[in-house]
């Protein structure tokens, strides 16, 4: 008998995540991830490295990070008691499809989205109602509402600004989601801060259905340190920690983000920066000839060209450019992705890209 007859059938039909390109070596230009450019600086690794000795690494954490739970109060000006902060916001999404979703449950998702949100629900055996963006992959809150009053999903799942698209819903849409249906409604905002549309935050009060899900892995640079949280009414919040993951914050990551979210000036400069070389590539691709470039509120762009996206992919990466291929999402055939890094590194992928086109 073969170990995969124990297997779940839903897991067996799955394909394991990977993302195409090289390892981070010198002389890469990694615009593939949509991470923030900028490493923690020295003075705050330094001051952060004592602390990290003085910790006691055979013990450990809390079982839900008490001290950041109160510096994210204060940062976001939400309830302690609504707040739950995990190992990521990838962490936090199986938290809340742990809690909601099961077989056969139903969940809507707009499409083309974060992929991970549909393999999740699939490893929950649970059921994806896909709402085709609209054609300039905006997002269809008519049909969205359509689609949930005739399935009642247990779940809809709005990320906004949208992974890979870069386009928001508006506030007011949520609302009419939230008044229209009887779902929960799940907000990902792990790009807000790059954004000038505002928060899906200012609806939790009057919605006890609405969590908005963010994390500190893109405006904060910490992708390697995993730390995410979302927001809620304290009722809904203790219903997802009842299947939460115990321990999950380790200390020296729950110390990091803690300290950056005490450096707003530096934070909200490096902010201001990515978002000015986000339009720096956003004309610049623009003013290529035989190329479609999508307005973005992320720190990332999307853009098409009359070349095969693959074969464009690794003629830039065999010049150390590494972007990412997105032609596989539906709507977005012979389409790349490039998120914004220093103004050397744009610079570097746009003439590697003229030479290529």
């Amino acid at each position: 008998m073969s170990f995969l007859e124990n297997i779940k059938t839903n897991v067996r039909a799955l394909e394991t995540y990977a993302v195409k390109g090289k390892t981070l070596q010198p002389g890469l230009i990694k615009l593939n991830q949509n991470e923030n450019p900028f490493d923690i600086p020295d003075d705050i690794k330094r001051e952060l490295a004592q602390e990290f000795f003085s910790q006691s690494w055979n013990r450990y954490p809390e079982v839900f990070p008490v001290d950041l739970l109160k510096a994210l109060s204060v940062h976001t000006r939400h309830p302690v008691e609504g707040i739950i902060a995990g190992n990521g916001s990838n962490e936090l999404m199986y938290t809340v499809l742990m809690s909601t979703v099961g077989k056969g449950t139903k969940v809507l998702i707009p499409s083309p989205s974060f992929f991970l949100y549909e393999k999740a629900v699939k490893v929950f055996d649970g059921e994806v109602l896909s709402v085709r963006m609209n054609d300039n992959l905006s997002f269809p809150t008519d049909r969205i509402i359509e689609a949930a009053r005739r399935e009642k999903p247990a779940l809809i799942i709005l990320v906004s600004p949208n992974s890979p698209t870069g386009q928001s819903i508006a506030i007011d849409d949520v609302e009419k989601i939230l008044a229209a249906t009887s779902s929960i409604v799940l907000v990902d905002e792990a790009y807000i801060e790059f954004s000038d549309k505002p928060s899906a935050q200012s609806l939790i009060e009057k919605h006890d259905r609405l969590v908005v899900l963010r994390t500190f892995s893109k405006a904060f640079g910490m992708a390697g340190l995993r730390v995410g949280y979302f927001l809620a009414q304290a009722a809904l919040c203790e219903e997802f920690l009842k299947p939460k993951i115990p321990f999950a914050v380790n200390n020296f990551s729950a110390s990091v983000a803690i300290k950056l979210m005490q450096r707003k000036k530096l934070i909200d400069e490096r902010i201001a920066y990515i978002k000015i070389q986000k339009e720096f590539l956003l004309n610049s691709l623009r003013a290529l000839p035989g190329i479609e470039v999508f307005p973005s509120d992320t720190n990332f762009l999307i853009f098409k060209t009359r070349h095969e996206s693959g074969a464009l992919f690794q003629r830039l990466l065999h010049e150390n450019v590494l972007v990412r291929d997105v032609s596989s999402y539906p709507m977005l055939g012979r389409m790349l992705r490039v998120n914004a890094g220093t103004e050397e590194e744009n610079t570097t992928f746009l003439a590697v890209l003229k030479k290529n086109l």
